[in-house]
């Protein structure tokens, strides 16, 4: 790691998190010589500050649950108590598990990682400076996946101490006793879920009518329910007037239909997007476009400069980490073998909140924006046997297919297992499935997948269990 990169090599990938490693290993095994420059660490922000620390972070508040709830099961033992210090030693150890497992590929594949800031000095040509040595990279093409940071919203007050963004939020001393979460979609839920666990009393303020927003109402009401039941304040289409300082804390001030309101924390974490990371890249210099959410890509990746493409967050300002990895895939199939595969309609998302929320496809609100007439299959949880066993019932599958041909596609998930129970939704949007082949494939019993092949059914009119 860090060797001096020597040499020409076929491709150089600015940035090793879930696109620069991944495309950086295809590339390899594809036969190119490959360089990755890094400017932080190894992994990015999937691995060191966003989805490995705060899943370990929940699975440790999904324990907490379980214990707490453990009496209703016959299992009785004293009150869990939650060891912070424990807790954040089980994520760093995650994080370094997973950095170390990422560096052992990349040694493998014999890939030239070059610590430093990357700054380009021509379509074949990049500069990396790392703690003011500086030494200069020649490729073939180049590969920016730089990623995205948090984005700081201009409100008065909200670059003060005691602010926070996601970045921080999974490396806290300590659950604060009242946290204000300044956007409610995926993160500032998850977060939210996190905190409330621990003992912090959160208030979430969403300037839309609902939380995760990307989601379908009825999907957000489910995940509503359970955020306010453990003591989560949840404001909708309220708009932060500004942050102040008060008795050691913080004020927060919102608008909420026409009137002014004010709640105050100890800490306040925004959670409200993130922007694409393009500083330090001159890219000007090379005359590649950036429109607003972040390099401009034609469909297959490449930007405007020959020689020069883009992927992941860097071009939407926000993403997934999948995602990424995927579009990267794509890029080294189009540059060393066959040509890559992407279904932007086949793209899963996932929200690890209790309960759990995974979406793929048009939502029911997309179909109806778009004047296309289809048919869904809802069935509950609280049908399942399984779900009846774990004592976790609440939420449903719901499958959005075309009304006249039955192809599925869309689907959400929200209940226990919604992340996992996904793939095989995904997996039909992606073939062009219909709900009738969906059907026809066999459920295991007892099994909560048994939800799938039931809604399934129901958006024929054939559910058997349907109450």
């Amino acid at each position: 790691m860090g060797q001096e990169a020597t040499g020409k090599f076929d491709i150089a990938i600015i940035g090793a998190g879930p696109a620069g490693y991944v495309g950086a290993i295809r590339a390899a095994q594809l036969g190119a010589r490959v360089a990755i420059v890094e400017k932080r660490e190894v992994g990015g922000t999937c691995l060191n500050r966003g989805c490995i620390p705060s899943k370990a972070l929940i699975h440790c508040a999904e324990l907490l649950d379980e214990a707490k709830g453990s009496r209703r099961f016959g299992i009785r033992f004293g009150d869990p108590e939650v060891d912070i210090a424990g807790v954040r030693k089980h994520k760093d150890r995650c994080v370094k598990q997973l950095v170390g497992g990422v560096k052992i590929l990349l040694d493998r594949d014999l890939i030239t990682v070059a610590m430093g800031t990357a700054r380009l000095l021509s379509p074949t040509e990049i500069e990396v400076t790392a703690e003011g040595d500086t030494q200069r990279l020649e490729t073939q093409r180049i590969l920016i996946a730089t990623g995205s940071v948090p984005l700081v919203l201009p409100i008065p007050g909200a670059d003060g101490e005691g602010i926070i963004t996601s970045d921080d939020g999974v490396d806290l001393p300590g659950p604060p006793e009242r946290l204000v979460i300044v956007g409610a979609g995926a993160v500032g839920c998850e977060f939210a879920y996190v905190y409330s666990r621990f003992g912090t009393k959160v208030t979430m303020l969403e300037m839309l009518p609902q939380i995760v927003p990307t989601e379908d109402a009825d999907i957000a009401e489910v995940l509503a329910s359970s955020l306010s039941k453990s003591g989560v304040q949840i404001n909708t289409e309220a708009r932060v007037a500004s942050i102040e300082d008060r008795d050691g804390g913080k004020l927060v001030v919102f608008e909420r239909g026409g009137e002014t309101e004010q709640v105050e924390a100890d800490m306040v974490l925004l959670a409200a997007g993130r922007k694409a990371e393009l500083d330090d890249l001159d890219l000007e210099q090379v005359g590649v476009e950036i429109d607003r959410p972040g390099i401009k890509v034609d469909e297959r990746l490449k930007t405007n400069t020959a020689g020069i493409w883009a992927c992941g967050d860097c071009i939407r300002g926000i993403g997934l980490a999948h995602l990424s990895s995927h579009e990267a895939i794509v890029v080294m199939e189009d540059c060393f073998g066959d040509g890559g595969h992407i279904n932007y309609d086949a793209i899963p998302g996932c929200i690890f909140t209790h309960p759990e929320i995974g979406s793929v496809g048009l939502k029911e609100k997309d179909a109806q924006e778009r004047g296309i007439e289809v048919s869904i299959g809802k069935f509950p949880f609280a049908a399942i046997g399984k779900a009846a066993a774990l004592g976790t019932r609440e939420g449903f599958v719901k499958i959005i297919a075309a009304a006249d041909s039955g192809q599925v596609v869309g689907a959400s998930v929200v209940g226990p297992g919604a992340t996992e129970l996904l793939s095989e939704l995904t997996l039909a949007v992606e073939m062009g499935l219909t709900v009738q082949d969906v059907a026809n494939t066999m459920h295991s019993h007892p099994t909560l997948h048994e939800a799938t092949g039931e809604a399934a059914l129901a958006a024929m009119g054939r559910a058997i269990h349907l109450p």
